[in-house]
């Protein structure tokens, strides 16, 4: 079966992108041929086409800003999309996330070749979610874009993928059969991450080799106060604790670190390869999810927890959605009330006990080569796409 799969971000960078290439990858692998179209990484005018781990990635022309692009909003990456999916036919299409360069040349094909489209639905664009965190009248007027793009995209699709349960009732509620709903959480790399010996990877980014360390990555910008906060109360009750930081910069955090007096105690290695990231996890005896309340955390579920896993450390975030029940039931971290006080003391009980840590990393990276590996996930995109297949042959 010959797979079309859209993501927004840019080739290479962003969670939407590793999401898809890490199902994509895993899905060649049961003997599909996938085709992902990703936003270009860099502006050029010539369409850029490569295959890496057996996915064929393409890259349309364009040189619209970083920003545009890499939010799917390029009319540029849109077109040529289009012309792509009007010239080849594929047998189904799996689109991840609403955005346009995603939602409009898979509606395009679904009509042009009448092949099922699939919609995955990663994060809460709209009402209740990003769009609460824009400002402005540009940031307003995308937000309520969003909103409705977001709901009518799904309602269109022939089936969804979630990556939440709170994501699914919304589907349920667009009218969509159950058989029709697929719970594809977030899955880990396990041939990309690995565990790493501790000090090597502490000298070689020349980290202390005896300090406790906690490490956070990412780019999702809706945490920081919460990881500012954590960090400041942890360092009142441990003088030694270090911060590593990868992915986004932050000037927030950077402002209340340093008004804290804690500057020297903060490392960011900044957007380190996908291919490296293992190397950065590995320094850390923690992994933190700063994870706080709200509508936004409980429908998303982002990708850092299944690269925590794969570099077999401890998990340390909030009772808020599925990371908290996963991390307390599975015994691989430790889950915390959102207030920085009570979580700052659940890092420290970690870190003040190698042992535990030692143990719930091992089961971490356990449930990495198992369950939640990308592979096992794929295996569960197989029964939908198979079954989706005939359901349009029969017509």
């Amino acid at each position: 079966m010959r797979i079309l799969m859209l993501t927004y971000n840019m080739a290479g960078i962003g969670g939407n992108f590793i999401r898809v290439h890490s199902l994509a990858k895993s899905l060649v692998h049961l003997g599909y041929k996938i085709t992902l179209l990703a936003s270009r990484r860099f502006p050029g005018m010539k369409r850029i086409e490569e295959e890496v781990s057996g996915v064929r990635i393409i890259q349309m022309a364009d040189c619209m800003p970083e920003r545009v692009r890499h939010g799917g909003l390029s009319p540029i990456d849109v077109f040529g999309r289009l012309e792509h999916v009007r010239r080849v036919r594929y047998d189904l299409v799996h689109g991840f996330d609403h955005r346009p360069a995603v939602s409009i040349p898979a509606l395009f094909a679904r009509r042009q070749w009448h092949i099922p489209y699939v919609a995955d639905w990663a994060d809460l664009w709209g009402r209740g979610g990003i769009g609460e965190e824009r400002r402005g009248i540009v940031g307003k007027t995308l937000a309520h874009a969003d909103h409705y793009w977001e709901q009518s995209v799904h309602r269109r699709a022939d089936a969804a993928t979630v990556v939440s349960p709170h994501l699914a009732e919304r589907v349920k509620e667009m009218g969509i059969p159950d058989e029709y709903i697929h719970l594809v959480q977030v899955g880990a790399n396990v041939d990309v991450i690995r565990p790493l010996p501790k000090i090597a990877m502490r000298r070689k980014y020349s980290l202390p080799e005896s300090a406790p360390i906690i490490v956070h990555i990412g780019f999702a910008p809706f945490d920081v106060p919460l990881l500012a906060a954590t960090f400041i109360a942890l360092a009142r009750c441990n003088p030694q604790v270090m911060l590593v930081l990868s992915g986004a910069s932050f000037p927030s955090l950077d402002k209340a670190i340093e008004s804290a007096g804690l500057a020297g105690r903060i490392k960011h290695l900044g957007v380190v390869p996908y291919e490296r990231l293992g190397e950065v996890l590995a320094c850390g005896d923690v992994m933190i999810l700063p994870y706080s309340r709200s509508s936004l955390n409980l429908a998303r579920y982002p990708n850092r927890i299944g690269d925590y896993l794969a570099a077999g450390r401890p998990i340390a975030t909030n009772r808020t959605g599925d990371p908290g029940i996963l991390v307390e039931s599975e015994k691989i971290g430790i889950a915390a009330d959102d207030n920085p006080e009570t979580f700052a003391e659940a890092i420290q009980k970690l870190l003040s006990d190698p042992a535990l840590c030692d143990e719930m990393g091992r089961r971490a990276r356990q449930l990495a080569e198992t369950r939640l590996s990308w592979q096992a996930i794929a295996r569960q995109l197989d029964d939908l796409y198979q079954g989706l297949g005939r359901k349009f042959n029969a017509h």
